[in-house]
């Protein structure tokens, strides 16, 4: 083919790098927006669970079983601050111990390394002595053996190291005892306020309910409309391998106009695929732009239908709204803490274990030592009795024996640090227990109880304002920052310029002479819409035709 033919033709390989950072871009803003609409379904969800903790706990009976529960919840979260320091002290010990070991697993890597090169040496001053070539391979296999036991054992001390020394860092600074003594001071105040604000704030969470449950609703509409981006996506991919099939045509052509009708025809196609894709794109994401704009005003009427409730308290219902927060703040820093914890137990149980389960591997080491020790003390009286000759390798033997040693002394370190870590270990296994979940479980019970009186109540409203400020918020971003059809659109389009050549969809002239091409786009549709697009320009071809949905299926209930 003659280069002005080629020149003729738009750059498909261009083209398509453009259609993959159109799909990437969108693919991008499509799962940004679903991840934050899936943010505003959760936390649509945590309101929900506070408003039916509202109206579920409010009996007759609540303030008197709130002081109660109060008391006892206060005094497991004194508890377990005192428990999850004493676990902090045994972890750091362990932490402690596992550092310790490392720089002694270094020195027995050196020793290792430097019996390695006195085997080298031995072969060189020993150079024409079968026993001392002998003596170099027998320490050559103990010293191989031994360093691969001690990378593996090295491995998984830093591995321990390293998780614990985390969950130390995680554990401090919580603040867990100031915490515990404000919450008990506000919430024991606050009991006697909640009975006066009862009847209305049931009557104002049926109402904040039933908006609520009409945004989880149209959110959960809008996330299954998101999927116009998976959509596009595929309609993109498969112009993507249409102008992959063209290049492998053209490839095969045996005539400059052979290749130009082919390229005519196929960018004419894959221009009215991309007009189409650009179409129902802009239109559907017009309905997701609108829909997240009808959400927005569902998040106001949530936000102000949270106002009534929190007006008419004064300072009691302002005090009431503090130990709430707070509460909830003592409770999140102890799951937290919790999990820092319940992960470094996991970490040190498995850790340890293993650790201590290659404690064979160390004492091994020892066994190592010895039969370096007698190899070298052989070689070294062996040597002496070759006089002038041996004396290079006495020298050598006798350092050997020297590093030999030091193996042996770092080994019995190791192995005193791992029982020191084993009992420590056992030592949080049997403290552990189920404090942790047992504390949790009950500060969710006082709360359950405050819930009947005037703390709990708007303890519960607290999170209810807490959630609908994040709902309006979210939304608001979405809605703001997040636009489903900014510059994606113009991107597409620019695409579809770059064919060059216009998206008539009437049916080609020679659409019977590229029946290999058509045959092989056609069998890579998914969507009846590429599949109509198709035929109309190059016929049906032999290709099956399986049934889809139609696309639009997916927006019919999206409008509010």
């Amino acid at each position: 083919m003659n280069s002005d033919g080629m020149s003729r033709r738009p750059d498909l390989r261009a083209i398509s790098d453009q259609f993959e950072a159109a799909r990437s871009r969108i693919e991008d803003r499509f799962v940004e927006g679903g991840k934050a609409l899936m943010a505003a379904h959760d936390i649509v969800a945590r309101l929900l669970a506070a408003i039916d903790g509202i109206t579920g706990a409010l009996d007759d009976h609540a303030c008197d079983e709130a002081a109660g529960r109060l008391t006892a919840t206060l005094q497991g979260l004194t508890d377990l601050v005192e428990s999850q320091a004493a676990a902090g002290q045994r972890l750091a010990s362990i932490l402690a111990d596992g550092e310790a070991i490392t720089p002694r697993t270094r020195d027995m890597q050196r020793s290792l390394r430097y019996l390695t090169t006195c085997a080298m040496e031995t072969r060189i001053a020993g150079a024409g002595v079968a026993e001392f070539a002998q003596f170099a391979d027998d320490v050559d296999k103990y010293v191989g053996s031994a360093i691969g036991q001690i990378d593996v054992f090295a491995a998984k001390v830093g591995e321990l190291s390293a998780q614990l020394a985390a969950a130390c860092a995680g554990g401090k600074g919580t603040g867990l005892e100031a915490q515990v003594s404000a919450v008990s001071s506000i919430l024991t105040d606050a009991l006697d306020a909640v009975v006066s604000r009862r009847a209305s704030l049931r009557r104002l969470a049926a109402g904040t309910a039933d908006v609520a449950r009409s945004v989880q609703d149209k959110v959960g509409k809008v996330l299954s409309a998101l999927q116009i981006g998976d959509v596009a996506r595929q309609r993109i991919e498969h112009v993507q391998a249409g102008i992959a099939i063209l290049l492998d045509e053209l490839a095969r052509c045996d005539s400059e106009r052979r290749a130009e009708a082919l390229t005519r025809v196929a960018v004419r196609l894959l221009t009215a695929q991309t007009s189409a894709l650009i179409k129902d794109f802009t239109e559907q994401t017009h309905v997701v732009v609108a829909s997240i704009e009808g959400l927005a005003g569902e998040a106001e009427r949530v936000l102000a239908l949270n106002g009534k409730a929190g007006r008419g308290g004064g300072e009691t219902m302002q005090a009431i709204e503090e130990g709430v927060s707070l509460a909830r703040s003592v409770v999140g820093d102890i799951e937290q803490s919790g999990a820092l914890a319940a992960a470094a137990y996991a970490a040190t149980s498995q850790v340890a274990s293993e650790l201590l389960s290659n404690m064979g591997n160390i004492g091994n080491i020892r066994s190592v030592r010895d039969d370096i020790r007698c190899l070298a003390i052989n070689a070294y009286l062996r040597s002496n009795r070759l006089g002038a000759k041996g004396r290079a390798v006495g020298v050598v033997a006798a350092e050997m024996n020297t590093y030999a040693a030091r193996l042996g002394v770092a080994a019995e370190d190791i192995l005193q640090r791992l029982s020191a870590m084993r009992e420590t270990a056992a030592g949080i296994d049997a403290e552990d227990g189920g404090c942790r979940v047992d504390i949790v479980g009950e500060i969710d019970g006082a709360v359950a109880t405050l819930r009947e009186a005037s703390q709990r109540t708007n303890h519960h409203l607290g999170e209810a304002a807490e959630s609908g400020n994040a709902i309006a918020e979210r939304i608001g971003h979405i809605a703001r920052d997040i636009d489903f059809a900014k510059d994606l659109g113009e991107h597409l389009e620019t695409c579809r310029r770059l064919f060059g050549s216009d998206d008539h969809p009437g049916p080609a002239e020679d659409a019977g002479a590229h029946a290999g091409f058509a045959e092989r786009l056609l069998a890579v549709y998914t969507m009846a819409a590429e599949r109509d697009i198709h035929r109309a320009i190059l016929g049906a071809g032999n290709a099956p035709a399986p049934a889809a949905p139609a696309n639009d299926d997916l927006f019919d209930d999206v409008l509010f």
